[in-house]
């Protein structure tokens, strides 16, 4: 039996929701002990078979799983400081550290990046740059997390060093993924600039350098609408914790920073357009299953492995900070 979080309603193992309140319900066997650490255990018929098990009602528990994470996190975090103390920046940084590290850097043209659960920031700039590019790259990360908890999901195992390396390597794996990706992230950070503070910049060099846009103008608006409707998963758990009066503060945080009006032209990148679930679900399938077919070539082993260790290091002092 599979007890609901909610209402303590007991239901079959067969189920996804709580047949009483409909909350979605995370199984034991989402965090069972069985754990791959060798690439060489994942690559099996059974797991490969598994991919295509994965249900809209499956991909829900996943997202819930994950908003339950952050929420566990911050609530840890802020029993041992005065939150009337805290900026707006010192409250999205404690929202970034539920999900991965933050290191700081002081040169480069570059904002910020994201890998291996590490946020890589210029502490140079200001309050408003430093707010925005850290909802981008924790939205590359969770962008990350739906696809490694996907796989701990269908599989029944914990999260490991290797999970994380094979879902890494599937989302970089190709240039569309790529677009998809830094669309995504682009999107989630616009939810909460102010509006005429949009800025689709590391998405254009992607489309520009990796792509032609008139041969390859269909991959590129299913890699759009694909991004978006994840986005859009991403800010359902991102709005659990960024509320209105926290957006209102980095609307002032702006004011503050910022002596340039707004731009709009921006805003134009922006998309309505998203995937029905049952068309979601069957990309998220077909992203997974590529990645894992590529992933078995004995000539990606070394990748893999330089993965693996690249998150063996970043979640080891991780896991002591929490």
């Amino acid at each position: 039996m599979v007890f609901c979080s909610k209402c303590g309603c007991e239901n079959t193992d067969s189920e996804d929701k709580c047949k009483i309140c409909g909350e979605f319900l995370v199984k034991e066997e989402y965090f069972s002990s069985k754990t791959y650490e060798n690439f060489e255990d994942i690559f099996t018929d059974n797991n490969l078979k598994a991919l295509d098990k994965l249900t809209i009602d499956g991909y829900n528990t996943v997202i819930k799983n994950i908003e339950d994470m952050g929420h566990d996190h911050l609530e840890k975090y802020y029993q041992n400081i005065n939150r009337r103390n805290l900026t707006i920046l010192d409250k999205i940084k404690a929202l970034t550290l539920c999900y991965c590290e933050i290191n700081y850097k002081s040169s480069g043209a570059e904002l910020g990046s994201y890998s291996f659960n590490s946020i890589n920031i210029d502490d140079r700039l200001d309050e408003a740059n430093q707010i925005s590019t850290l909802i981008h790259e924790l939205s590359h990360h969770l962008f990350s997390e739906i696809f490694e908890q996907v796989l701990m999901y269908l599989w029944g195992c914990e999260k490991s060093d290797a999970i994380e390396a094979l879902a890494w390597f599937t989302l970089i794996g190709s240039p569309l993924t790529q677009l998809t990706n830094e669309y995504c992230a682009h999107t989630c950070e616009g939810r909460f600039v102010p509006h005429g503070y949009q800025n689709y910049g590391s998405f254009n060099n992607i489309l520009i350098n990796e792509f032609d846009a008139e041969k390859d103008q269909d991959a590129i608006g299913l890699g759009l609408i694909f991004g978006n409707t994840i986005a859009q998963d991403i800010l359902t758990i991102l709005e659990n914790f960024i509320d209105y009066d926290l957006r209102d503060e980095i609307k002032q945080q702006f004011k503050r920073d910022f002596r340039y009006p707004p731009k709009y032209d921006q805003i134009l990148l922006e998309s309505k357009e998203y995937l029905p679930d049952e068309i979601k679900i069957e990309n998220m399938k077909f992203i997974l299953k590529g990645g894992y077919e590529a992933a078995k070539n004995k000539e990606m082993k070394e990748i893999l492995d330089t993965f693996k260790d690249n998150f063996a290091n970043i979640n080891t002092d991780w896991s002591k900070s929490h």
